[in-house]
């Protein structure tokens, strides 16, 4: 699980700096995964989430998706949107990893 936890942060940190330049995409990525290291993941995406479209406005959709897509594709699935959060993508990634 420790090895999929870091592909997650490791992808949402390539697709920041992929839109973003490195300054916004360090604070960002900073805020939410490494400033508080003992925080379980899915809190720190939870708040990730919950942030994005306030930072993004609409355009945080786009974000989420491009982080889920690359996510996806790095672990050799299809992505296909569907009508769920963020969060729950990802927790529904990890339970799909989990029973492969």
């Amino acid at each position: 699980m420790q090895r999929l936890e870091r592909l997650i942060m490791d992808t949402i940190n390539e697709v920041i700096k992929e839109v973003f330049n490195d300054e916004v995409a360090r604070v960002l990525f900073d805020n939410f995964f490494e400033k508080n290291s003992s925080v379980p993941l899915d809190k720190k995406l939870r708040a990730f989430e919950d942030s994005l479209p306030r930072i993004l406005g609409s355009g945080a959709i786009i974000i989420e998706d491009l982080i889920l897509e690359t996510l996806y594709s790095r672990l050799g699935l299809k992505f296909e949107r569907e009508e769920k959060s963020f969060t729950d993508s990802i927790k529904e990634l990890r339970l799909i990893k989990v029973e492969s």
